[in-house]
């Protein structure tokens, strides 16, 4: 278990304490884990350099953690305390569950102690990231809220009959409620803020800034613009905008058969389009002045949404297969209109399309506040791994670890090169060095997650 966890950077759901010393940061991770996504915090590992230290009394550490956590931690909260010994060291696990809260602390009350996981650090929530909490318990999405300053007028009502007459749907103010694009609020009608971003006539008055940007960039680098444009369209039309914009900026290849030509795009249609929606259904709509953003170099696109993943999932389980609308009035309604045929993480559809083509894994990022899909064309270059590594992989792929010793039979070297051949390879982020100091003759060296490990060319 402790490898496993050690083979992991700090993160969204892992952090490493070497003691438990700073008690206050301690509970605010284990606040974070909970609001966020939850978490694995683990005491008795140097942070920096991973070195398993160990805690001289886990008894008396146990028992601090969990009289912080009961006396600091607002509602109750339950986290999993586990005693772990290796290599004659003790360390504390502490696994902390994704629960509905908002959970905060207590000394600094809901509005000031509330804290959130970004990347591998902790935040203080604002107002906004805590309505979000509250709404998941809830139940509620953002785009499900009503929107008192409109009326049904304010939608495009003959828009949206023609997209469902386009397959054979009607689209009536019945249909509008059963999709809750429209909902009762204090004995009046209103239509929902979903239905605006769908269907509205004015959205100038609610989302001022264009919800989608676009570039074509010069090279590999934002510094000169070849072609840019802004989308301000309802919904269900911007999807086709963006995919002509991208269209228009990427290449055609050709494969010749017998005297016919094929025309090969750069990038797979069909994973682009799914990236495409799985942006617009993801974005948090409720920063307003964030639009989506679609970048185009010459080696990649890169489309990033304002939003992390929801509150509850971790990148790990998004790629699962586990998923958690984030829209869910704009989901429904791409549902009716056959834009998404089934329920799901996209994100698994989009790496299963270009896996399909033998094209390079997209990539997936959570950045702060947004998240990222970059796609990779048909003619990337893969990053040649030194042919050094390769042998090194494969046995720790057949053993599930190596030591210097080994490593040293394995290359044919002397002790000192194949160390700093280890280093060098952890410092690249391929390996994880398990030890107990700089010195330890039994230290053994592991596989990163499986993401982060280099493709054999």
């Amino acid at each position: 278990m402790l490898e496993e966890l050690l083979a992991r950077p700090e993160s969204k759901t892992v952090e490493f304490k070497e003691n438990t010393l700073s008690i206050q940061k301690i509970v605010q991770t284990i606040i974070a884990f909970a609001n966020t996504a939850g978490g694995t915090l683990i005491v008795g590992i140097k942070g920096t350099t991973k070195e398993v230290v160990g805690v001289e009394n886990i008894l008396q550490d146990e028992e601090r953690v969990a009289n912080a956590v009961a006396d600091s931690i607002s509602p109750s909260l339950l986290p999993s305390l586990q005693l772990h010994s290796w290599r004659k060291r003790d360390v504390l696990i502490v696994t902390v569950p994704h629960s509905f809260g908002p959970f905060y602390l207590k000394a600094k009350g809901e509005n000031d102690g509330v804290y959130v996981r970004l990347g591998s650090t902790n935040r203080v929530a604002d107002a906004s990231l805590i309505s979000e909490i509250k709404r998941l318990k809830e139940h509620t999405s953002f785009d499900q809220l009503p929107e008192m300053h409109a009326t049904f007028d304010d939608l495009n009502f003959e828009l949206a009959r023609e997209l469902f007459s386009a397959l054979n749907k009607p689209f009536t103010k019945s249909t509008a409620k059963s999709l809750e694009m429209l909902v009762e609020y204090q004995e009046s009608q209103y239509p929902t803020k979903g239905a605006l971003l769908l269907f509205g006539k004015d959205r100038n008055r609610l989302f001022p800034d264009p919800l989608i940007r676009l570039a074509r960039f010069k090279g590999t680098s934002k510094i000169e613009i070849i072609d840019q444009a802004e989308i301000k369209s309802p919904l269900p039309l911007a999807i086709d905008e963006m995919l002509a914009f991208i269209q228009r900026n990427t290449f055609l290849g050709a494969v010749i058969h017998a005297a016919q030509r094929e025309n090969i795009p750069q990038y797979p249609p069909a994973a682009v389009r799914e990236t495409v929606i799985n942006a617009i259904l993801h974005t948090d709509y409720s920063t307003k002045r964030s639009p989506i953003q679609v970048a185009i170099f010459d080696d990649r696109i890169e489309i990033t949404n304002p939003g992390p993943l929801p509150f509850g999932l971790s990148l790990e389980t998004a790629l699962s297969g586990v998923s958690q609308l984030r829209n869910k009035v704009l989901a429904r309604v791409f549902r009716e209109l056959q834009l998404i045929e089934q329920w799901g993480s996209g994100l698994n559809r989009i790496r299963d399309l270009c896996q399909q083509q033998n094209i390079n894994a997209p990539k997936f990022e959570e950045l702060d506040h947004f998240f990222r899909v970059t796609l990779y064309p048909r003619t990337a270059k893969i990053v040649l791994s030194q042919s050094w590594h390769i042998p090194i992989v494969e046995y720790i792929q057949q053993h599930g670890k190596i030591s210097a010793m080994e490593a040293e039979k394995l290359w044919k070297l002397t002790r000192r090169t194949a160390t700093n051949r280890l280093k060098k390879m952890c410092q690249e982020g391929l390996l994880v060095e398990l030890s107990t100091g700089p010195f330890d003759p039994y230290k053994t060296f592991i596989l990163t997650e499986p993401g982060n490990q280099p493709r054999k060319t």
